[in-house]
């Protein structure tokens, strides 16, 4: 593919909630641009976007891909998000690389909770966004009532177009920038005729052409003038104006299509290209000075200029790592070497190339505003910087969302288990969201992620790849131990074999700990245990408090005070105290009124109000303290003290019963007692499992 300069290019995010047909849009517009010879369908397996094997299998997009067409002598870089909450991390990857998006909203269903997510990350990057109604085929869309919806949504969203026809009468669109009616003639979409506005939709149509044109010149300075001057106003001179709009995120056009049958689509890429930022018109990309975030840096869009891109996507395939970058100032060319600030290594360069979904096409550099991808980089990962050394310079690249849900994960054979580790490790790096750690304290493999989907693709492609069956289970709940009370108890270990014997004996005082860990002291006075065994007592009651006498959870917050004892000038050894320790500890704590601890999190949760209510309940039920509510702009924030116990499939519940609308973030805050009738369960299944354990 040739190169282009940085006004000759358009990178557009396609997003929009799950099913909304954005991926459909992505496949018209390769027909149209003669990048394939037919529009691919999701639902068939016929996609040319959607390759991936789990997204042929769910017949739904997982991760962004790249469709790199050709129009007009542009270069179009389409990346084409996931729609569904599980996988909208993928949006925050890809967010910095667009300068515009597409917003695909569903003609019948209207704005839809993954609308309102995407709009806020698209909000939160100030995105120019451009409006798409899809699924025109739908029987009785009233289009005065999809306008007035959009407009309470966002009154930045301004109609250009509106659909002629509906169901099985759409003959294709209404321009309300040129007044005419456009009818696809055939099957193909290619074939159009302009056309007066029919009569049944001129005082609708002339309406909004009216209010459009109060909103364009809201753009322009000069046009207000002329506009309130009562001049008439040219079409290029619109379109100038929402070109100036869109760069400046002050207006949202609306435009319309039905794609499976490439109707509109025409419009659409036309739209791109002369109303849509080029990478040279969109605000510079946010950068700043290597380990200096307040000493900001401004790079332009300008093919002259120090060489320096972002990789915003990295994903791993048998062949080895394949990232994605994006090109912000000056030119990057193969054989060349860039530093990479953020690892203090260099990176040379291999040959760039693009994608049209898994088609590759090669790229004999990568120029200011392009996107490109490079295989088998050295250091470099997602979210790192290259650039030239000698002005180095850090991308700002946005966080990704947390983890919501954890599993406990266990390979099926022990003779997995290191695939697994390994494997999830890596699908984990290119992720950036899901999550792989183990825990040694519990001996649990954890995997988290933002849903249910979300971690049942990683389950299905670490066997596809890795050939590793897991099972995924509710993860166990690291309990504390501790006491209320004081205990005073002597610890004897003595054993005579006919040699040498085993001889230990200590007196210890247990008592609480309000707040801390764990304490030794040592007061022994006379020598009664010698100075060169004390150290051997603190060894085993550190040892023996890694397991609890409640249930075998690690003990915490207790004093315990070598106060007497006795020895043997033969018999007795660091060994025999230790273990006269590890004799005191389990009589101690069991006479000291041992108590159960949980881990308690804090859980805020950013809730429509109208949920407000059943949110409160649920916490409630979960044993739950609420801290306080407070409003967050247009939502209530919920503030509570939870058990981890009671989390397990929050997420999940959370968005079953907010209509997936609210979100929550969690962390741990303190440790508490647990209530007894609950104690007696922990003690019952965990107990159990510690005595098989020992069996």
């Amino acid at each position: 593919m040739k190169l282009y300069t940085p006004d000759k290019i358009r990178n557009i995010g396609l997003v929009s909630h799950g099913g909304a047909g954005k991926t459909t849009l992505a496949e018209a517009m390769l027909f149209h641009t003669g990048a394939n010879t037919r529009i691919g369908k999701v639902d068939d397996g016929t996609s040319l976007m959607n390759y991936d094997p789990e997204e042929i299998k769910r017949k739904a997009t997982i991760g962004t891909s790249l469709a790199a067409l050709e129009w007009k002598d542009h270069k179009i870089n389409l990346l084409d998000t996931p729609g569904f909450d599980d996988f909208l991390g993928e949006v925050y990857k890809v967010v910095l690389a667009m300068d515009a998006a597409i917003v695909v909203i569903n003609a019948s269903a209207g704005v839809e909770v993954g609308t309102e997510k995407n709009w806020k990350i698209l909000n939160a990057h100030n995105v120019p966004r451009v409006v798409f109604l899809s699924k025109l085929d739908k029987e009785n869309l009233n289009v005065a009532k999809i306008v007035e919806d959009l407009a309470a949504f966002d009154k930045k969203i301004v109609p250009l177009q509106i659909p002629w026809g509906t169901a099985a009468n759409l003959k294709g669109v209404i321009d309300l920038l040129s007044m005419k009616a456009y009818a696809y003639t055939d099957d193909t979409g290619k074939k159009v005729e302009e056309q007066e506005i029919p009569a049944d939709l001129k005082d609708l149509a002339q309406k909004l052409h009216d209010s459009m044109v109060e909103s364009i010149v809201e753009c322009d300075d000069t046009l207000m003038e002329k506009f309130f001057g009562g001049e008439a106003i040219a079409l290029p001179e619109l379109k100038a104006a929402i070109k100036k709009g869109l760069a400046a995120n002050a207006i949202k056009p609306m435009l319309c299509g039905m794609s499976l049958k490439n109707l509109g689509t025409d419009r659409l890429l036309d739209f791109l290209l002369e109303c849509v930022p080029s990478p040279a018109e969109r605000a510079p990309i946010p950068a700043h000075e290597p380990g200096k975030p307040d000493a900001k840096v401004t790079l332009e869009a300008k093919v002259d200029g120090p060489a320096c891109a972002f990789i915003f996507k990295k994903i791993n395939e048998q062949a080895g790592d394949m990232i994605f970058l994006r090109a912000v100032s000056g030119k990057l060319s193969a054989g060349t070497e860039l530093f990479n600030p953020t690892r203090d290594q260099s990176e040379r360069l291999g040959n760039f190339f693009t994608l049209r979904g898994k088609n590759k096409l090669d790229l004999d550099a990568l120029v200011a505003g392009d996107i490109g991808l490079l295989v088998k980089p050295k250091v470099s990962q997602r979210g790192d910087t290259l650039c030239d050394k000698a002005k180095p310079v850090v991308v700002a690249v946005p966080d990704l969302p947390a983890p919501k849900l954890t599993y406990a994960v266990n390979p099926r054979t022990k003779q997995d288990q290191e695939k697994m580790g390994s494997g999830l490790q890596m699908l984990c790096a290119d992720d950036g969201v899901l999550r792989y750690e183990f825990d040694p304290e519990l001996g649990q493999g954890l995997i988290s992620g933002l849903g249910d989907t979300h971690i049942d693709v990683a389950v299905s492609r670490l066997k596809a790849r890795w050939n590793v069956d897991v099972d995924i289970t509710k993860p166990k709940i690291p309990y504390r131990e501790t006491i209320k009370g004081k205990s005073d108890v002597q610890g004897k270990h003595k054993k005579q074999s006919g040699g040498r014997g085993q001889y230990g004996d200590v007196h210890i005082r247990f008592e609480p700990l309000p707040g801390g860990d764990f304490e030794f002291v040592d007061e022994i006075v006379g020598g009664v245990v010698p100075k060169n065994f004390i150290p051997a007592v603190e060894k085993g009651l550190q040892e023996a408090r890694k397991r609890g006498v409640i249930a075998g959870f690690p003990t915490i917050g207790f004093r315990a005070s070598l106060h007497f004892g006795s020895y043997h000038d033969v018999d007795s050894s660091e060994l025999a105290f230790k273990l006269a320790a590890t004799l005191a500890f389990k009589k101690g704590i069991a006479e000291a009124k041992p108590i159960l601890l949980e881990p308690i999190y804090e859980v805020t949760v950013m809730t429509p109000e109208t949920f407000m209510g059943t949110v409160i309940g649920d916490l409630n039920s979960r044993r739950g303290r609420i801290l306080g509510m407070e409003p967050s702009g247009d939502m209530q924030m919920v503030k509570a003290h939870v058990p981890l116990a009671e989390m397990y499939k929050y997420a999940t519940d959370l968005k079953s019963m907010t209509q997936s609308r609210a979100d929550f973030v969690m962390k741990f805050d303190h440790y508490e007692e647990v209530p007894g009738n609950v104690t007696e369960s922990i003690v019952k299944e965990y107990g159990r499992k510690e005595a098989e354990e020992e069996e």
